[in-house]
């Protein structure tokens, strides 16, 4: 006995009820939709036309003020670089000037090293707490810079949280076979600072487990070593 099928009519999708629905909805909600379609591309409009007439020429005229101070940077003529010439924009006024432009980031990081390096380290802490850049490289040394004067300021909680947040950017960085044991290798000194050499070794005992080939592994087995001896 041959087996019954379904007849195939209810089976098949109906497409002309398929498109009679449609149609129906379009014309019921035909308001709506125009007022989303037409918000949709109003804010596409607005993105295309911020990013042409506002953001581009605002970021056009940040390279044209710092392009001078980057050079007197690279010369070594720090203070020309930081606060200008007289007549060519220092890095200072170009970080406050052009703010969220890449030149006010690149401006900002620089101005960390400089008052770094003078000693002035609140302020450093200031620059380099204002660099906020797409860049796994630049962005870690900016943290882990503000650990380096936290220290220097012997506030070594502050320090601490900085390399914290600095190996945990590294760890994801394409330079973390460089960076995260150096500043894993600072994190330890904190701890040691602060007391704590179990938390210091597990730093120390990480370099040599995931970074082997690392500056800092010898240091750190050495180190190490010392701490269960004391």
């Amino acid at each position: 006995m041959a087996k019954k099928t379904k007849p195939e009519d209810d089976t098949l999708l109906d497409v002309g009820e398929v498109y009679t629905k449609t149609e129906r909805f379009v014309d019921e909600n035909r308001q709506n939709l125009t007022y989303g379609v037409g918000g949709l591309a109003v804010l596409i409009l607005a993105v295309i036309g911020y990013q042409s007439f506002i953001a581009a020429p605002k970021e056009a005229a940040a390279e044209t003020e710092i392009w001078q101070s980057e050079n007197y940077f690279e010369q070594d003529s720090t203070n020309l670089a930081a606060f200008g010439d007289g007549y060519s924009a220092g890095l200072e006024e170009v970080m406050m000037d052009h703010a969220g432009t890449p030149a006010s980031e690149r401006a900002a990081y620089r101005m960390g090293i400089y008052h770094r390096d003078a000693g002035d380290f609140e302020s450093a802490i200031s620059a380099f707490e204002e660099v906020n850049v797409n860049d796994d490289v630049i962005q870690v040394l900016a943290t882990g810079n503000i650990g380096d004067c936290y220290v220097e300021l012997a506030d070594y909680d502050g320090a601490q949280a900085a390399f914290s947040s600095a190996i945990s950017l590294a760890s994801s960085s394409l330079a973390e076979a460089v960076l995260a044991p150096m500043f894993l290798y600072k994190a330890a000194l904190v701890e040691i600072e602060l007391g704590d050499k179990a938390k210091a070794k597990s730093y120390l005992d990480r370099i040599v487990a995931d970074y082997p080939k690392s500056q800092q592994k010898n240091a750190s087995v050495s180190l190490a070593a010392s701490l269960i001896e004391g």
